[in-house]
């Protein structure tokens, strides 16, 4: 006997059972029914009691720019995210992070590109607060968390720059003994200083390169400064110690 959704649906009109039917046909079980009308695009609806058509839901398709980003990552996986971010129309990577996200895509350092995330475990979106806000150090001032725009960026201009570093790093194992060091006697006071973000970040780079405190690298660049610009003789008296006699 062959069985088609129809007769089915006519038997259940009846008043029939799933079980019955399985049985009319064969089926050692209702499951077996369940799944032959599931292959035939229908399954069993509890509420109405009854098999309905099988919804399946769409894919969601990616965005025009969303696939562009995707596919320029493809094409250069180790490529300037800074450079690919203001190809495809993004003010910047860290935009162009938050435009992903905001899609469902992260970056996969793995992947070294974009990927669906797992909607199970959604992560937050990324700050929109300033650079130097969203830096953020430990305690030991060791350990500084970076958003993924500003991590990409970074990450590109290392790449660019490789052969650079790989000078500065021979340079750092043999010893930056030519970086000069200056003691300055007497008290401190304190400044508040603006520099731009690249600034601050090749400052923070030399001061671990090199194992000197910012403040240490800042006073030796002002005093060199000072020295070329006609104030060597009073760096000189204060460098040794004497103070500038005064007149009156």
């Amino acid at each position: 006997m062959t069985l088609r959704p129809e007769d089915v649906f006519q038997h259940l009109a009846d008043g029939k059972t799933r079980d019955e039917i399985a049985q009319m046909y064969g089926y050692k079980a209702r499951r077996y029914l369940d799944q032959f009308m599931m292959r035939r695009g229908y399954q069993w609806s509890v509420e109405r009691q009854t098999y309905v058509e099988r919804v399946t839901p769409k894919k969601k398709r990616r965005g025009h720019k969303v696939a562009r980003v995707i596919e320029a990552f493809q094409a250069e996986p180790y490529g300037d995210p800074k450079r690919i971010a203001e190809a495809l129309g993004f003010g910047s990577a860290f935009e162009m992070a938050q435009y992903m996200q905001s899609h469902g895509y992260l970056w996969s350092n793995t992947a070294r590109n974009y990927v669906a995330q797992d909607r199970t475990q959604e992560a937050p979106l990324p700050s929109t607060e300033p650079d130097s806000a969203r830096q953020t150090a430990s305690s030991k001032g060791d350990t500084v968390s970076l958003p993924l725009g500003d991590a990409l960026e970074i990450l590109g201009m290392l790449v660019k720059h490789r052969a650079k570093l790989e000078q500065l790093l021979l340079h750092t194992e043999r010893g930056a003994t030519d970086v000069p060091r200056y003691t300055i006697p007497g008290l401190s006071v304190v400044k508040s200083l603006h520099i731009s973000v690249e600034l601050d970040r090749l400052l923070r780079s030399a001061s671990q390169a090199w194992r000197m405190s910012q403040r240490e690298i800042l006073e030796a660049a002002i005093i060199e400064f000072l020295r070329k610009h006609g104030y060597d003789e009073v760096l000189q008296r204060l460098l040794t110690g004497h103070k500038q006699e005064r007149t009156s």
